[in-house]
């Protein structure tokens, strides 16, 4: 029988169950404990562990990974696994004196995101001077770090992806393919079995249309298109409601990019992770128009509440979207497909809409973090040194 496992997960945000980043690590982390595993974090506050979080302070602050790979050097020898977020760690495991499996994550492949960021600021430049400005300022900061990507990718053992067109990339354009493995986000049983018990007969679903989006309310998770979207679908179904859940903005400033729309749109900036079971109970459809994810929790979790949603044919949601037929997934921007796609799930009778509901909780249930943990360290013990194995 293998020994426990002394594990090391090092991410450059706060160690925080409301942050999508965060939470893959910290949910799995629960899992290696109760797999009899033991693990330790080194996160943002560690890293920087008197600093108020501000805008000016993420410009200005020395680089996560200057103080990620201090404490790797002065600790790697209490370690077998350390599990890093791409970029945190840009050094070979000799350079940092580790003799374990040095791990690279990505929950968002960091190329895919430049990309994005690049069609962006092309496509849609802001027009507020304070935002141009911010814009410029976080762009002269991602230049300044993005070498150290690729360097954590190749000096690692094994790259962490969310999704197949992750690992496409890396073996095809990067040729790290060997050392590239697949491993979604999931759920703990006990969250499944909250958003179950959450779910609403369709009876009472389909009779007060109700249209949610899980999200940042930002251009990468299509606030641009959202004003269209709304204007359409109320054309089609005009006593539909839409609840905006985690927007991060307030309401006025969501509200000003949907003029008009007040009478029909409820946000809700913040919640508690476990609020959200409770928040998606009456839920009728859910959209979720991101142009770029890792993942998506937004969408799991809506399918886990059986709430059909439909999604932008991005990377992350084909992992959990790419069987349903008909289809639930249309083209990245396609506002007119998404439109009819919402309409049509909105004007389905009971019987179907309950079918359909039903599907969407067995694809969840497919992903589940003690799954995913189990999988995960088989191929990680593969790569321990034999003297780690002992």
């Amino acid at each position: 029988m293998n020994q426990p496992l002394r594990i090391l997960t090092i991410l450059h945000m706060p160690w925080n169950r409301n942050l999508g980043g965060s939470r893959v690590q910290l949910e799995l982390a629960e899992e290696f404990v109760k797999m009899g595993h033991s693990v330790e974090k080194f996160d943002y506050f560690d890293a920087f562990p008197k600093t108020q979080t501000s805008i000016l302070f993420d410009l200005t602050r020395p680089s996560f990974s200057k103080y990620a790979t201090a404490f790797v050097r002065a600790n790697a020898h209490r370690f077998d696994i350390i599990d890093a977020h791409q970029g945190n760690l840009p050094w070979n495991k000799e350079e940092l004196g580790f003799n374990g499996v040095l791990v690279a994550r990505s929950v968002g492949l960091h190329a895919f995101y430049e990309e994005f960021a690049r069609i962006e600021r092309k496509k849609f430049p802001p027009q507020k001077l304070k935002i141009r400005l911010f814009n410029q300022l976080s762009s002269w900061r991602q230049q300044r770090e993005s070498s150290l990507y690729p360097l954590s990718l190749h000096g690692c053992d094994l790259i962490n992806v969310p999704n197949c067109d992750e690992l496409a990339y890396l073996r095809d354009v990067m040729g790290l393919g060997d050392k590239t493995f697949v491993f979604p986000f999931g759920l703990s049983q006990t969250r499944l079995r909250a958003f179950s018990s959450a779910i609403q007969p369709a009876s009472i679903r389909l009779a007060t249309p109700t249209v949610a989006f899980i999200g940042t309310w930002c251009p990468r998770k299509g606030s641009w298109d959202w004003g269209t979207l709304i204007e359409q679908i109320k054309q089609k179904i005009p006593k539909v409601h839409f609840l905006f859940l985690g927007t991060g903005l307030t309401a006025k400033a969501v509200l000003e990019d949907l003029p008009g729309q007040e009478d029909c749109v409820e946000i809700i900036p913040r919640y508690d992770s476990e609020e959200l079971p409770k928040l998606l109970s009456g839920v009728t459809v859910g959209v979720f128009p991101s142009y770029i994810e890792g993942f998506g929790f937004a969408v799991l979790e809506k399918l886990a509440c059986g709430i059909p949603t439909v999604a932008y044919d991005v990377p992350g949601p084909r992992e959990m979207l790419r069987d349903f037929d008909p289809p639930l997934m249309v083209p990245a921007g396609d506002i007119e497909a998404a439109r009819d796609r919402v309409v049509q799930l909105l004007q389905l009778d009971p019987t179907h809409y309950t079918e359909l509901s039903q599907r969407c909780v067995t694809v969840a249930q497919r992903f589940t973090w003690d799954t995913i943990a189990r999988n995960t360290l088989e191929i990680y013990q593969q790569f321990l040194p034999p003297r780690r194995k002992e």
